[in-house]
């Protein structure tokens, strides 16, 4: 019988039990927690190996659903005190209500050298775009999902995107899962890349058709601002896209 009482954190909780289901390492818990939802992609299993990394650190909260997954793989419901233990600590992570809405926990800020790294970006950014139209290039002013999702723009995949600098286009879209929620930006700024031709900002939320999911969803939009003439090749978060930016109309960049 093991002491469920003495765990006062979630996380620590879920490490412990991970480590005595013999999931000390995050790969097989990772493989078998895609069959549970259906999903066999490369990009799912990575996304839910780091998911649960994440989470057994304390960096992040998982949704509800997720956590019910956990809970089956895990056999929470073999040991009552257990039992007891898992929803009570899950619950603490909603300030004790168990009916909060789904959330993550609030991403850690961003690292000294990537805070540089963005504040040139956004003054690069302030060179080129009219400020009356800044917060919505870089994404400050998130769009709340409204009741029906037409009203948002779509991202449409294509490996080739052309621009004139100064302009602007949405190129991908990022979920977490097939059944889960827009991924967060603090999430996917850390893992773009840089860009010779333009920066890559926050897009707010967009429909996009997720072929591997097989419907439309709402996703967290990587928008490209054009900055400078040329001709490159960029991996955004594993996808493959060229980039073609030319100079201004009527200017010779």
């Amino acid at each position: 019988m093991q002491d469920w009482g003495r765990f006062r954190d979630w996380n620590a909780l879920l490490d412990a039990l991970c480590r005595l289901r013999g999931y000390s390492e995050n790969a097989e818990l990772a493989s078998a927690f895609c069959r549970q939802q259906g999903r066999a992609g490369e990009r799912d299993f990575q996304a839910a190996e780091k998911n649960l990394r994440d989470w057994r650190l304390g960096r992040r909260i998982p949704l509800r659903r997720n956590a019910a997954i956990l809970a089956r793989l895990l056999d929470v419901e073999a040991e009552p005190l257990l039992k007891r233990r898992w929803k009570e600590t899950y619950r603490a992570l909603h300030g004790g209500n168990a009916a909060s809405p789904e959330q993550e926990a609030p991403a850690a800020k961003r690292p000294p050298v990537e805070n540089g790294r963005w504040l040139t970006r956004m003054a690069l950014v302030l060179l080129m775009a009219p400020t009356a139209g800044l917060l919505a290039a870089i994404g400050m002013n998130d769009p709340a999902l409204p009741d029906g999702a037409g009203a948002l723009p779509t991202v449409a995949y294509n490996a080739r995107a052309f621009l004139s600098v100064g302009t602007q286009k949405l190129i991908h879209g990022v979920v977490e899962g097939c059944d889960g929620a827009p991924a967060q930006w603090a999430d996917i700024a850390p893992r773009l890349p840089e860009s010779r031709t333009g920066i890559l900002v926050d897009g707010g939320l967009a429909t996009k058709m997720m072929n591997g999911c097989g419907r439309e969803m709402v996703v967290r939009a990587v928008k490209f601002i054009a900055l400078r003439p040329g001709v490159e090749e960029l991996m955004v978060l594993d996808t493959y896209f060229k980039i073609e930016v030319s100079p201004p109309p009527g200017g010779s960049g």
